[in-house]
Formats: C-alpha cells, structure tokens, sequence
C-alpha cells in the first residue's frame, strides 16, 4: 500500500515538475554572498539545474574562476555542500549521475538536525504552498531561502495553508517578485506566472543554560581593598569590570568541566576497549594542556590577558600615554596574563601607571626639545636660541616657531597629504603640552579631527590644533607655531631646569637675592621682567603635570 502511494505521489510530482532555466535562477539568487554560504538545500532538485547553478557559483566564489568543462563542473559539485531530495526515482538516478549528494525521497517527509545557510527551490507547482512551509520549519534557526512558487499560490489564497504561509511570509519581510513568461521558453513550457521569493531569516540568539545557572549562583565575592587604593580611582567601575571577568571565567570553567564530562560520549568509536579511540567533538583552547587543571589554568591565563588589553584600550588610559608609553605598556600584557585580574592588582597598575606617566612625559620633553634644537636638522637649527647657561655659553632655547622635518607626509605615489603618516608625533607634542598646561586650556576639538579635517580636504596649510598651528610641506618639513607663549616658556623652563643649565636657585631666589652669576643667566634666558613674572606665578610655571591622575572611565560595553 505504501508503495502504491509513493508512486502515486511520484508521478504527480514529475506531471507538474518544470526544470529552472537558467536565466530564471541568475535572477532568483541575484545578490547573494556566495562567500558566506557554506551549507545548501536543494529540496525539489529534478534533474540538479538549480543544484548545479549554485554549485557553479560557489565555486568560482572560492577559485575565482568558472566552471567551464565537465572536469571543473565535478569539482564544482564534489567541493560543494550540497544536499538534494527528490522524490522521483529516475530523476535522483540522474542527480547521483551527476555527482549530486541525494540525501531523501520526499521533502515533506525530511526530517534533519543540519543546518542549512542556504535553501533554494523550485517546488511542485501544485504543492509549492506545503513544501515551502515546510522550508521555513527547517530553517527558522536562521537561513535564506529563494523559492520559485506558482503565482497563484500567492494571489489566489483561498485555502488555509496558503493563508498561513502568506502570513508567514509577511511576518518575515519576504521579498516577492511576479515574473510572466518565466517558463515560456523552458525546457518544459508553460505560460503560468511565476513569484520569485527571497526569505532572509535572522539568525537565532541561543541562550547558553550554563550562563543562566551562573548568574542564579556567582561564585566570586567582592574583594577588600586598602581604601589608599581606592581614593585614587572610581573604584565601582574597577569592580565592575572585575566582576564582569569573574563571572566569564566562571562561565568557561564550566563549559570545560561539562566536556570533560562528556568525552566518554564524544568518541569516534563506541568500542571503549580500542585505545586509538579520538573524539568526534572537541572543546578547543587556542593554548595546550593535557588534563584539565592545566586546560583550565591556561583558559583562565587567555582570559586574563583579553581583560588587560581591554583595560589599556581604555581612552581615559591610552589618551594620556605617549607613543612609547604605550608600546611599553602593551609589551607588559603577556605578563599580566600571569596576575589575576582583581581589584588589587588592576590599583596597583594605575598607580605604577601614573609614575610612569610623568616620567615618561618627562623624558618626552626632554627629547622633543633635542629634536627641535638638535643640529643635525640642519647645518644651525633655526628653531635654537642661544643664552648663557649656568657656567656654559652653550644653552639654547625654543623659539615660537618650530622647523621639523616631516618625510613620509605625503603619499609617494599620489602625492597627496596622509594624516596617518604623522599623527602620532603630533600626539605626543599634545600630551607633553598638555601636561605642561595642567587643564587650563579649554579646546572644543580633537587632534585627530583637525588632521582628519586637512586630509580629507587635503589643505595642509595653518592646520589649527589646541596648542599649535602646523603647516606640512611637501618638501619635507612642518612648521609648527606655538598659539601660547606662556606655556611655551614653560616648556623651555622644565628642559632647561632638567638639564642643569639654569642656576640651582632658580625660582627659588628673588632677582635682587642672587649672584651676579646667577643674574646674568637669567638676564640672557628670558630677563628680570619675564623672571619676575615666574616667580609671582610659580605655581603655574614651576608645577608641572597637575591634574595627571588616571581616573578609570567606565567599563567596555
């Protein structure tokens, strides 16, 4: 009896079969990532022309070439993962012909726990209502699927079936197409309308029942501090993130605990005598470890180290550290891998942080005002003015404008300004100003905005910044003026006092309380008036780098 109705179905389905031209399928998968499909159905396949038209366009997605000859159609097909149901038994003898993967009979009877990127189909005319329901079952985890369906089953919705899949469609924002004719020069004819149907699934979120169990049980508390480590950051923030980490190592031990539990039933070989016996699945961790104390203790090191380089992607942190700051501190991620990341040891880190900050800004003032007066520029750099140094006449000074060369500004090959290339080294100019500066100026723009400004209107001329004015020329060299003489002067005040070459008393004595030495010194360097002017404002000339804490911003989304 069985048989009798399989057959009877059969012949049904081939009396209203109509193979795919293949102008048709060109215009039901027009815009398709064919680089993103991995998995496809094809689950009315007849004869294999929408099978092999998709086989022909994954593959030259992969080999960027076509395939052309039956030596690259074989390959085309064989390298595809490509499933087919067909329900008539001379034309699945065809598909497995052709190399086709003939996996059912009937499509409404095809049950299957594979995941599919990929459905595409042209059904039974007098069907296709059923057969593409059954379609958006098999791929409501998320999927595309292009349908070839008569018209009418679309327009003519008097059944309940077909008003169900026209809700269905709907509710999924279904793209339909009708297109007359599409079937007028087919190999088999017919003058029926034909709706093209694009269904574009979202891909469902699963929910991850260890997370749930976790977050009804942490197993972390909140740890104690010394409140001197906490009055110096927002530490709230510092837990949160810490609790956030916790919490996803928490999660992950777990995870590993339950495959281990089950590798017993993830072998590749039910036999349990056979000592070569592999897992069929596996739980990778991009490090090694051969039990699961050493499995664990590495997963938790990898974890640690993505916390770290989070926190030091922090902007409250890294838009206070100049370029080599920066790179040291990115160089100390594979060790902290090794501390745990609490609360305790993130204070500490800020804490050696802000040290580091005003050493390293330090010795960036100092080898910027190198940079600037060095010789080597030019045969006598114009940015140096010379002075009389405490016991030497060989003491200079930056003057308002600075004459920097800057190769590389300019794209070699179409000459045209690329911020890129520079931005870095005006950064660190900023950073050093603005730890002279102590927050006193008040800029409403960015650096790198300006420079994203001037490259994309591609005017390099009196670039307009928070402390100075730059012009990139083409022959190599910027020009730099500086918009605050104030600040300039304390720049050179802090490199001059760095190196010795100012008296030791200097800011200390009134004018009238010094040496003859002393007063000549300061008369060549800056004069009495201007020497005066700094003792009366000796907190701001003679205090650098106030306001420099960090102070943890909020946690990454």
């Amino acid at each position: 009896m069985n048989r009798l109705v399989r057959m009877t179905e059969s012949d049904r389905a081939r009396k209203t079969f109509y193979p795919t031209p293949e102008k048709l399928a060109e215009k039901l998968l027009q815009g398709l990532r064919w680089d993103r499909i991995e998995s496809v159905l094809e689950p009315s396949a007849g004869k294999g022309d929408l099978a092999r038209y998709v086989a022909g366009r994954l593959h030259y997605s992969r080999n960027r070439y076509p395939a052309h000859d039956s030596r690259t159609w074989a390959e085309a097909i064989k390298e595809a993962d490509i499933d087919c149901v067909e329900i008539d038994s001379n034309l699945r003898n065809v598909l497995e012909g052709e190399g086709f993967r003939v996996v059912h009979d009937d499509f409404l009877t095809y049950e299957t726990q594979k995941r599919y990127r990929l459905v595409v189909m042209n059904p039974p005319f007098d069907n296709g209502a059923a057969h593409l329901l059954k379609a958006l079952e098999l791929m409501q985890r998320g999927g595309t699927i292009c349908c070839i369906l008569n018209a009418e089953t679309l327009r003519n919705c008097y059944t309940e079936q077909r008003r169900e899949l026209a809700a269905k469609l709907k509710a999924y924002g279904a793209e339909i197409e009708f297109v007359s004719g599409a079937f007028a020069d087919a190999e088999r004819r017919t003058d029926v309308d034909a709706a093209l149907i694009r269904v574009h699934i979202p891909t469902v979120k699963v929910d991850s029942t260890i997370v749930d169990d976790m977050r009804k049980a942490p197993t972390y508390k909140t740890q104690k501090v010394p409140s001197e480590l906490t009055e110096l950051v927002q530490y709230n923030v510092i837990e949160e993130w810490v609790n956030r980490y916790n919490f996803e190592a928490a999660c992950g031990i777990r995870l590993i605990e339950e495959h281990d539990a089950m590798r017993e039933m993830l072998q590749n070989d039910i036999d349990d005598t056979n000592s070569l016996r592999s897992p069929i699945l596996e739980l990778h961790i991009n490090v090694g470890g051969r039990n699961r104390e050493a499995i664990i203790n590495n997963y938790l090191k990898q974890t640690r180290g993505k916390y770290w380089r989070a926190i030091f992607q922090q902007p409250v942190i890294v838009n206070k550290l100049t370029g080599n700051l920066q790179s040291e501190l990115y160089d100390n991620v594979e060790k902290l891998k090794d501390y745990e990341f609490s609360v305790y040891n993130i204070l500490t880190l800020i804490i050696k942080m802000n040290g580091r900050i005003i050493t390293g800004i330090e010795d960036t003032i100092i080898g910027l005002f190198d940079d600037w007066t060095a010789r080597s520029y030019y045969e006598e750099s114009p940015n140096r003015h010379y002075y009389n140094g405490w016991r030497t006449n060989d003491c200079f000074r930056v003057g308002k404008k600075v004459i920097l060369p800057f190769y590389g500004a300019y794209d070699s090959w179409d000459k045209k300004f690329r911020a890129y290339n520079v931005i870095q080294k005006f950064r660190d100019i900023e950073k050093v100003f603005d730890f002279l500066d102590s927050g006193r100026t008040d800029w409403p723009g960015t650096l790198d905005a300006a420079f994203a400004k001037a490259q994309e209107e591609q005017i390099t001329k009196n670039i307009d910044t928070k402390y100075f004015t730059v012009t990139v020329y083409k022959k190599g060299t910027a020009h730099l003026v500086f918009k605050d003489e104030d600040l300039l002067e304390k720049f050179n005040l802090f490199a001059s006092q760095k190196k010795g070459w100012l008296p030791p008393n200097y800011g200390r004595k009134r004018y009238r309380d010094m040496s003859e030495e002393e007063k000549a010194v300061v008369d060549s360097f800056q004069g009495r008036e201007k020497y005066e002017e700094v003792m009366a404002r000796a907190d701001y000339y003679l205090n650098a780098g106030a306001n420099q804490m960090l102070m943890l911003g909020a946690p990454v989304a």
